[in-house]
């Protein structure tokens, strides 16, 4: 991709309403190194040569700063990897000389990266069809609309699809960049990175742990029904249970339940169950086991399945994660590993 002797260069796209955090840790990522980096290598260097490109405003509006040294959209088509940040609202249409630009990239077979919703710009630009990519796990549905010929993979922290790279939320792009250093310069090279970041070298798990609302309340025939449910979550609910509560046919309370929420009855209750038991996890101190019979589960083997089916996670890594540390009661700590 670099010819010899010439330094990889990767050229950051920034455009109208770029968010901030994403082009801070590219930079930060492939950038020059500070100099607390001396602590983990006795190098300043980075082995990138990386610049800003926005066209031809002399300072380009974002959120949270402003660039006054920018290159023009020619210079990033010609570069090794191109980086498109990501951008409020994404589903609008940005500037065609980017667009224009990252396509003559991809035919030049440059490496593209987007960074949370900086996989809009790419989908804009006709470079994804067919391809794997992820972006916000909030956005997805607007992702798919736009673009229904790109295999979106929403649920994955990042994907590597060759040639081009993506990542979810915001602070997924730190994981995407340390791949891409562990590509390009190997495992210890990365990992010092991560100190300099004081970010993981790799994360498990992916953006499922983090998605709420995926399954919104249903505003038709079955919204009275949906409210009585959601408040007996710890109960024993059927099919049947629940369609004599409608007053109507199992075979009509399915054909609902797919109408008006996009899924089963007996899925939607899971992942109301589920939902229920984030909450727990957050905001209690019940044990796995108290939570799991509380949310109407009936057993903890069931429970910790379903919990990974919908989040990707397992109750105690989840509480580990998204529990208040501060202020929460050590009993909970020292249950058993679930």
């Amino acid at each position: 991709m670099t010819g010899l002797g010439r330094r990889h260069s990767i050229a950051i796209a920034v455009l109208d309403g770029t968010l901030a955090l994403d082009v801070a840790v590219a930079v930060q990522a492939f950038g020059p190194r500070p100099t607390a980096f001396l602590a983990m290598r006795d190098e300043l260097e980075s082995p990138y040569d990386v610049y800003i490109c926005g066209g031809e405003k002399v300072e380009l509006r974002t959120i949270g700063m402003s660039f006054s040294d920018v290159q023009p959209w020619t210079r990033m088509a010609s570069a090794d990897t191109v980086i498109v940040p990501g951008l409020d609202e994404p589903d609008r249409r940005r500037d065609p000389e980017a667009l224009a630009a990252v396509a003559e990239a991809a035919r030049r077979g440059a490496r593209l990266v987007a960074l949370c919703t900086g996989a809009f710009v790419l989908g804009f630009a006709g470079v994804l069809d067919g391809r794997r990519v992820t972006t916000h796990w909030a956005l997805a549905e607007q992702f798919r609309e736009l673009f229904p010929d790109v295999k979106l993979l929403d649920d994955e922290l990042f994907v590597d699809d060759g040639d081009v790279l993506s990542s979810g939320g915001m602070l997924a792009a730190a994981d995407l960049c340390l791949h891409i250093l562990r590509q390009d310069h190997g495992q210890s090279y990365a990992n010092d990175v991560s100190r300099l970041l004081v970010s993981p070298p790799f994360r498990t798990g992916g953006q499922a742990q983090y998605r709420v609302n995926a399954n919104g309340r249903a505003a038709g025939s079955l919204e009275a029904l949906l409210e009585w449910t959601e408040a007996h979550l710890d109960e024993a609910l059927t099919l049947r249970v629940l369609a004599s509560k409608a007053h109507m046919s199992t075979r009509t309370l399915s054909r609902r339940f797919e109408a008006e929420t996009g899924r089963g009855a007996l899925q939607w209750i899971s992942e109301r169950r589920v939902q229920r038991a984030r909450t727990l996890l957050e905001e209690t101190n019940l044990s796995v086991t108290e939570i799991a019979f509380a949310t109407g589960f009936g057993s903890l083997g069931a429970f910790r399945r379903q919990f990974a089916r919908v989040t990707g996670a397992t109750p105690r890594s989840y509480r580990l994660t998204f529990r208040d540390h501060s202020t929460a009661d050590s009993s909970w700590r020292s249950e058993r590993p679930s």
